[in-house]
């Protein structure tokens, strides 16, 4: 017997069973495989299994983890927690190790007994609380894009809108990069909601956020930002385009054939962003500027 099967015949017998990595997400196992490998994860039309982690959810979770380890390709090992599989057995536990060695890369998985069986039940609700992570990590893009959006009109939210104003702002203060605002309000929006009910006003709102998206540059921010009002966040944009851009809006917006109300229209504020100032200071005159069109009778814009 040589030394390799001398090895392997030891592993086998500690209940440890070895794939070598071929590549990324190939595997192949090595030597002879312990029984408890074989009942709990069926053979490959090849012999052995050689994907142990689609008959598992423990597995499944370690090697992505266990992947990303070998990209670093550098020398050591990475565990998993203990766990217990379905069929294992009460008096026994699994634990993974994916291990860089001068001579490749492989995955253990190691069957425990009595000994770790006390262990293995205080971390069960460790085990569950992973799987549960590994869920949430798959959908955390759709967690954060509710959170950002005003479900009325998917549009961002005016906190999102906000966290993305601070970060294009510093980005202007570094870059010298363009940057200019629009608000707008629905004139006289409270007498639609009073005329014709809440239904009818949401139905507005909605077409109003579809026009802006629909009418959006390529990097421009549209965001609901509270109420009937809306913002605009345009970049690479000066003080002129901002105003042709938010001219453009208004006219879109009063020759639109909106729900049951037919005739709707728009006072808009804009403003570029003047270096060094601040979030509040650069909201604040794009506010002024609102405030002047609906001063001056609506359905116009104003520019400061």
């Amino acid at each position: 017997m040589g030394d390799k099967e001398i090895i392997y015949s030891i592993l086998n017998a500690a209940d440890i069973a070895v794939l070598k990595r071929l590549g990324p997400g190939k595997y192949v196992p090595i030597g002879e495989v312990p029984r408890f490998y074989r009942e709990l994860y069926p053979d490959d039309e090849n012999g052995p299994c050689s994907a142990p982690w689609n008959h598992s959810d423990m597995l499944a979770f370690f090697i992505e983890d266990a992947e990303h380890f070998f990209s670093e390709k550098q020398e050591g090992q990475y565990s998993s927690s203990v766990w217990q599989e379905d069929g294992v057995g009460e008096d026994a536990a699994l634990i993974a190790q994916a291990l860089i060695t001068p001579k490749g890369m492989v995955i253990t998985v190691r069957r425990f007994r009595d000994e770790y069986i006390e262990r293995v039940r205080v971390i069960q609700k460790a085990r569950e609380n992973l799987l549960e992570k590994r869920e949430l990590k798959h959908n955390l893009e759709l967690y954060k894009t509710i959170s950002r959006t005003d479900k009325l009109t998917s549009l961002f939210n005016q906190a999102a809108f906000k966290e993305i104003l601070k970060s294009e702002i510093q980005n202007a203060k570094d870059t010298g990069t363009r940057l200019s605002l629009i608000i707008m309000d629905i004139d006289d929006f409270k007498k639609v909601n009073d005329t014709h009910g809440h239904l009818v006003g949401d139905a507005v709102l909605a077409a109003f956020g579809k026009i802006l998206m629909s009418h959006l540059r390529d990097g421009d921010i549209a965001a609901r930002y509270g109420g009937e009002e809306f913002a605009i966040l345009a970049k690479r944009t000066t003080q002129d385009q901002v105003f042709r851009m938010a001219e453009n809006l208004r006219k879109l917006i009063e020759r639109h054939d909106f729900p049951t109300v037919k005739h709707v229209t728009a006072s808009v504020g804009c403003t570029a962003y003047l270096p060094p100032e601040d979030q509040n200071e650069f909201i604040q005159r794009a506010d002024f500027a609102l405030y002047d069109a609906k001063r001056s009778n609506k359905n116009n814009v104003k520019i400061r």
